[in-house]
């Protein structure tokens, strides 16, 4: 039995938080040039802190692509399989000759005569760092790179930019409520990049028991991108962005305006723009809400959604809004607004290892006569204790109809490991507070395996 997904996609502390230094999302710029590399003019920059750096998935969550994967195995885990950022070298836990072993045993160091890290474009077209096999997933290589495409040689031992990648997302969980052992998650994704500028990508996702089909298509479209200022367009299916991607899918902030990506309703059929020329960014769609071809529940209507800011080395202001129409599943029509924030001193505090993130959402739901006016507000605030050991204090607030009143508060401590690429261990204790003044506490365990 498949039960309701509940806890997915990106993470965007880790975005907020890899801001500290470059070392996080690819090799140092000095690792083997003294000079640096290329900085190219900000139209040709690769640099972002949105969720496309590290997701083939602009709107975040999904495959990783080759700077998604070199952060997971350099940055994440305990023992890491890729160089370790000069930033974090303090932060380990294991001495640095146990380090260095594993590392060359989880990750094969890159190969070349030379110098195997390109500064430029031109070296890149040249063959420097040609030829990374490292990562299993992905397969092929375009035999010349374009500016915005990835470049072998920048990201370790891994294959940079290849025609075909593929990847998982699998979390099974306890939890205390219940006593029962359950899987909360079970994502297949593919990509195909059959030439530079085009990627074709889905995800099969499995959802709950009753649901309809137990699988369903998450993600199904044809992108555009590779384009200057980081910019993009597709069409297809989706779940289009709206606020705060958070791993815990349950938290009211996401639920309340059907941006859950527990449930397979919230997949829309539409088109897409969005550009992220280094820390601004911005991008809107517009949908029918109806993707029930592709496994989803089936509805009638239709939905915009517009969502920009700026994301900054150690901070980020963001606004976002949207507009459903849903009929056949008698959802009524939705209108919310919300302005999400994020905070992370260590670019300049190095010994300061914390991030903020926050967001506050407000809505207007009619169902024929009836109006509810839903709010939420999360904030999460995470501690690196070490490299692969992460501290979290979450909390939501929700009125599910501000005009009733009636606030529920919902107030967590969690303690997340990774101790290798690919493997994260996630233990979360909680607490509700109902508008009764009633306090029920649960306990959730999750074993989360992803490449």
């Amino acid at each position: 039995m498949i039960v309701l997904i509940t806890s997915a996609m990106a993470l965007p502390m880790y975005a907020q938080r890899s801001g500290r230094t470059c070392g996080n999302c690819h090799v140092s710029p000095t690792l083997e040039d003294e000079d640096g590399w290329d900085n190219p003019e900000l139209e040709g920059r690769k640099c972002t802190m949105t969720c496309l750096s590290c997701h083939v998935d602009p709107a975040g969550g999904g495959l990783r692509n080759t700077s998604g994967r070199f952060y997971g195995a350099s940055t994440l885990g305990i023992v890491g399989g890729q160089e370790r950022s000069y930033s974090d070298v303090d932060r380990e836990i294991l001495t640095p000759g146990t380090v260095w072993k594993l590392r060359h045993v989880l990750g094969r160091p890159a190969t070349g005569e030379g110098r195997t890290v390109p500064s430029d474009l031109d070296e890149a077209r040249e063959g420097v760092g040609a030829g990374q096999t490292g990562n299993l997933w992905a397969m092929g290589r375009h035999p010349r790179p374009v500016r915005m495409s990835l470049w072998d040689g920048r990201y370790g031992s891994l294959n940079a930019d290849p025609v075909v990648a593929v990847g998982g997302d699998l979390r099974a969980a306890w939890y205390s409520a219940t006593n029962a052992v359950f899987p909360m998650q079970l994502d297949l994704h593919a990509a195909v990049h059959p030439v530079h500028h085009l990627t074709l990508a889905a995800t099969a996702a499995g959802q709950a028991s009753g649901s309809g089909s137990p699988v369903f298509a998450r993600r199904a479209y044809a992108m555009v991108h590779e384009l200057p200022g980081m910019s993009w367009a597709r069409a297809g299916a989706f779940q289009p962005a709206f606020g705060t991607m958070l791993d815990d899918h349950t938290s009211p902030v996401r639920t309340l305006f059907e941006a859950s990506a527990a449930d397979s309703a919230n997949t829309v059929i539409g088109a897409e723009v969005g550009t992220a020329p280094n820390y601004p960014f911005a991008q809107a769609s517009v949908f029918a809400n109806d993707a029930s071809v592709l496994g989803a529940a089936p509805d009638t209507g239709w939905g915009a959604a517009v969502q920009g800011g700026w994301r900054d080395l150690d901070w980020s202001l963001t606004g976002h809004a949207q507009i459903r129409r849903r009929h056949g599943l008698g959802r009524g029509d939705l209108e919310a607004v919300g302005v999400g924030w994020g905070l992370s001193p260590r670019p300049f505090w190095p010994a300061l290892p914390v991030t903020w993130l926050g967001e506050v959402t407000a809505g207007r739901r009619t169902r024929e006569q009836d109006v509810t006016l839903p709010v939420a507000a999360m904030s999460e605030l995470s501690f690196l204790v070490r490299n692969g050991i992460v501290a979290k204090v979450r909390s939501d607030a929700w009125f599910d109809d501000l005009q009733v009143g009636g606030m529920q508060q919902r107030h967590g401590l969690g303690l997340v490991v990774t101790p290798l690429p690919g493997l994260t261990l996630e233990g979360t204790t909680r607490m509700l507070l109902t508008p009764k003044g009633t306090v029920r506490t649960d306990a959730l365990v999750q074993t989360h395996i992803w490449f």
